[in-house]
């Protein structure tokens, strides 16, 4: 072995043979497969073939325990060949096992997928690891309500809302292709040398997770070639391949500049994620990575009304805006958010632009006007015009939006624009009435 100094310690070269790893990898898929499956299953079959994804730590909890299923069902038949799962006895100690095992090796990809109170319960270690540099621990949370009363097992976007402070990249997926494209990406994007940061992907519970239908199986082996030429072998030193340095604590001193660093490598995150999607386009045919899903929008950004949201409500929303369009005579958008943190304002301000009206849909219970709407209310703040901006509750702990919700907000939100109202009280909407006001 040969000894290589660093600035974080000493790297062993050749302490761990990776192209041993990758060589006991069995494919799950030889060929392009179609596959019929749900949310958790197209997440699971994403991990597992991953050459570098060779451990996996879990604990079950709704809905995100299929995800745990199918990979302990795969790794016991030896299909993958010599991966590992290990069970823990609650959420803080799959957390833990994420943070052994991926600093372990750097150079390996560690995964597990949580919900709810489960992310709550990893949150020591989970706020510790988004500043730790481990870009490769894939955390999959399964959208649902988070520990509030009354407890619901639905999906609520309140859980991962709860983190966006924790230091993790969060994109959010909908629909089953897109889960499972997005998890194919991820250790690319936080394992790239410039951002070294852990990724969150997250989808809504039940909805998407507990939802079938056609999943397009990629060949392991394409997989791997897309990731290889991406992920670049690690410069810093993991425990069985190097001596750390550094412990992980610091003096007053020293805080603000490990912070100026976790900023810097978040906003990385905008330069290095396009590049991501436009390659696995390029080699997939599917769209890839991107800032923001433009399910139903112009080409010239010429809307009237723009709606902004989450997950696979909003293909809901896009089949509703036609007839909307003729019976208001407004010309109406709809984009889906996919990077949550860090966001990215400055895409949503050169969408808004042109834009009256901004009908902002928030599904998880927070104060005030909304996580979402926060930001796009800070997106839109640089604007020569400013659009109307309204905020909307709806589809709080996983409710259907029902074709009169979303008609009644699209309503709400065009009266604010003709009555001039730059911001409006928040409303929430269920069933096609306002049921509180602001």
């Amino acid at each position: 072995m040969t000894k290589v100094e660093t600035g974080a310690g000493a790297i062993y070269e050749k302490a761990i043979n990776l192209e041993k790893v990758r060589a006991a990898h069995k494919p799950l898929a030889e060929k392009q497969t179609v596959r019929e499956a749900d949310g958790n299953a197209a997440a699971a079959y994403a991990s597992l073939q991953m050459w570098r994804s060779v451990i996996f730590g879990g604990f079950p909890i709704t809905p995100s325990t299929k995800w745990l299923e199918t990979v302990a069902a795969v790794v016991s038949s030896g299909k993958v060949g010599a991966k590992q799962l290990k069970l823990l006895e609650a959420e803080h100690a799959v957390a833990d096992y994420l943070a052994g095992a991926a600093a372990a090796c750097r150079d390996l990809i560690v995964s597990t997928a949580t919900s709810s109170v489960g992310l709550d319960h990893m949150a020591e270690s989970v706020r510790s690891l988004g500043a730790s540099g481990l870009g490769n621990i894939l955390l999959i949370d399964v959208y649902r309500a988070t520990a509030n009363y009354p407890l619901c097992i639905e999906g609520d976007p309140s859980d991962t809302l709860a983190h966006r402070d924790s230091g993790w990249i969060q994109i959010c997926c909908r629909g089953i292709q897109q889960i499972y494209d997005t998890i194919l990406q991820a250790p690319c994007l936080g394992m790239h040398p410039d951002i070294m940061t852990p990724v969150m992907p997250g989808y809504y519970g039940i909805k998407d997770s507990h939802k079938s239908s056609r999943l397009l199986l990629e060949a392991d082996r394409d997989i791997h070639a897309f990731q290889d030429a991406l992920i670049a072998p690690s410069k810093l030193p993991g425990l069985i391949n190097g001596d750390t340095a550094m412990g992980n604590c610091v003096t007053s001193n020293l805080f603000q500049g490990y912070k100026i660093d976790q900023k810097q490598r978040m906003e990385n995150v905008f330069k290095v994620l396009p590049k991501i999607g436009k390659l696995f386009e390029k080699q997939f045919k599917r769209p890839g990575l991107e800032f923001v899903e433009k399910i139903r929008w112009p080409k010239d950004d010429a809307v009237d009304l723009a709606i902004v949201g989450m997950g696979p409500d909003m293909g809901t929303a896009a089949s509703l805006t036609e007839a909307m369009q003729e019976k208001l005579g407004i010309r109406i958008g709809v984009l889906a958010a996919r990077l949550l943190t860090p966001f990215p304002a400055g895409e949503y301000s050169r969408l808004l632009k042109r834009a009256k009206g901004v009908l902002v849909v928030n599904q998880a219970h927070h104060y005030g006007r909304g996580h979402l709407g926060l930001d796009i209310t800070q997106a839109c703040y640089s604007l020569d015009s400013r659009p109307a901006i309204v905020n909307c509750f709806a589809g709080m702990g996983g409710a259907i939006l029902s074709d009169a919700t979303w008609e009644e907000m699209i309503q709400h939100t065009s009266r604010a624009v003709k009555t001039g109202e730059k911001l409006t009280p928040p409303v929430v909407v269920h069933e096609g009435r306002i049921e509180w006001q602001g």
